[in-house]
């Protein structure tokens, strides 16, 4: 009896010694997987890394390619004065222009005078800017109602334009005016550097990035992310 329980009592002493090798054996192998598991999800990553550092290498690629041609396009109208020169014009143009503003869509009829209306409009943004002059862009009168000539406004001061440029948005919320909107007197220079600014924005938006505008940054045109605003 005693050597039947003896043996019955090793059978059993196998059977955990065999148990415990089969659980280490499946704590290896999970070992193994988790490695694997592991090895693979820093595969993705790296990969996942890698396509995003070539989207943004395409997008500084089509950005160069824009700016090139731009420059291109400038060097071929560019005529032969040094370039101190065309600094100092630049300088001076820009600083002529300094105290203009220009604005668009104001109606055109000959029933009504655009003196009046503009003072109507700068009333509506709360300014108090009495003394002006102005006169219409472009030779001939349009002959399409919804595109007016702009109007070139010449205000006696900068903080003038400014504080336009500043609350030109609170026209929106008007009845009347909504549709009319201002924008500094810019030189051939700054609107072809804002025209490569925009297309650069609208590659950028192309390319994912939509928190992104356009704003003047100490009177300098810039893109900016819009969450760290």
């Amino acid at each position: 009896m005693e050597t039947k329980i003896d043996e019955i009592l090793k059978t059993v002493n196998d059977l955990k010694v065999t148990n415990n090798k089969i659980i280490s054996t499946i704590n290896t192998q999970n070992e193994k997987i988790s490695r694997i598991s592991k090895k693979v999800d820093d595969l993705f990553e790296n990969v996942s890394n890698l396509t995003k550092a070539n989207q943004d290498l395409n997008l500084k690629v089509t950005n160069l390619e824009i700016k090139i041609l731009d420059m291109e396009q400038s060097i071929n109208k560019e005529n032969n004065a040094p370039p101190e020169q065309n600094i100092i014009e630049e300088l001076m143009d820009r600083q002529s222009r300094s105290n203009n503003i220009i604005l668009f869509n104001l109606t055109e009829d000959d029933n009504e005078d655009d003196s009046q209306k503009i003072k109507n409009v700068i009333s509506s943004l709360n300014q108090k800017i009495e003394q002006f002059t102005f006169f219409r862009l472009g030779k001939t009168k349009s002959n399409t109602p919804d595109k007016p000539r702009p109007v070139k406004i010449l205000l006696s001061s900068q903080s003038d334009v400014f504080n336009i440029l500043r609350t030109q948005k609170n026209l929106k919320t008007t009845t009347k005016w909504s549709n009319v909107r201002f924008s500094s007197d810019r030189t051939t220079k700054q609107r072809e550097e804002m025209g490569i600014l925009r297309r650069t924005l609208q590659q950028r938006r192309d390319n994912g990035e939509q928190n992104i505008i356009i704003k003047y940054i100490k009177g300098i045109p810039k893109i900016v992310n819009t969450t760290k605003n």
